[in-house]
């Protein structure tokens, strides 16, 4: 089977229609990334010779209801933007994303690019977490560099704690005077914490002074087995949700000895 044969192949075997009354309805390969569930498109009609594609209805409040809001002026104008690339358009009323006028010469085709817009629209909600998760790095950071000015103690950011621990960067280090450096690590996914760990045990073996704190957002943005670990195994994993200025604090007694922390 020549390769053009084998790509269709593949993307049709994945594609399901069934047809009901009003017209077609479509199961795609692609999964949507808000539910978890196959992305589906209906073809209306065909009415006057031509379809209306449409999502389920659900695709711009599934968006709203896990946090991405249409209110900002610029998220508005992404919406706007991605519909006019393809050509479609969102009824408020009806909560629907559709596009009008395709005949059914075109309407595979259609489909396709239908598709491939449902899932740019979920790239919005992307779009949300990665500006969140950046917001809790730059407050932590923000917070502790203010800290740290205030007390004249060193830092570093993006940079390995020393010499004999390169394999791991953590995303800050602090050294203050006559106490072991801390390296910090502003966890927004597990792999950040598996890191810090990895991070213990390296310095451990290599006989390097180093202690190790890991801030989360909440208890939520990691799961609990590997949260139990970080605390069991280093020196300090404060949530940063529950009480911003608690965290840092927690941090700077970390740094600087409990004694010193209460200075201001």
């Amino acid at each position: 089977m020549e390769l053009k044969a084998r790509i269709c192949k593949a993307f049709c075997e994945g594609v399901q229609v069934t047809s009901f009354d009003g017209g077609l309805a479509i199961g795609t390969p692609y999964t949507n990334f808000v539910t978890g569930d196959s992305i589906g498109i209906y073809a209306l009609g065909p009415m006057a010779g031509t379809y209306r594609l449409v999502d389920n209805a659900l695709t711009i409040s599934f968006l709203e209801a896990e946090g991405v809001s249409f209110e900002a002026a610029s998220r508005r104008e992404a919406l706007s933007q991605i519909l006019d690339q393809h050509g479609a358009q969102y009824d408020e009323d009806m909560g629907e994303v559709f596009k009008d006028g395709i005949t059914e010469e075109d309407l595979p085709s259609a489909v396709l690019e239908f598709s491939a817009l449902l899932l740019r629209l979920n790239d919005l909600l992307l779009m949300t977490i990665e500006r969140v998760k950046n917001a809790f790095e730059d407050d932590v950071r923000v917070a502790l560099r203010a800290e740290m000015d205030k007390r004249l103690i060193k830092y570093v950011e993006g940079q390995p704690a020393s010499p004999k621990l390169t394999d791991i960067t953590p995303d800050m280090v602090f050294y203050p005077l006559k106490r072991d450096p801390v390296a910090l690590f502003i966890v927004t996914n597990e792999s950040k914490l598996w890191q810090a760990m990895l991070l213990r045990m390296i310095a451990d073996k290599e006989g390097e002074p180093l202690s190790l704190v890991a801030i989360i957002e909440s208890d939520n943005s990691v799961s609990q087995k590997v949260r139990l670990q970080a605390d069991n195994k280093l020196d300090a994993v404060p949530r940063y949700k529950g009480g911003p200025e608690d965290s840092i604090q927690r941090i700077t007694r970390v740094i600087v000895g409990n004694e010193a922390a209460t200075i201001h």
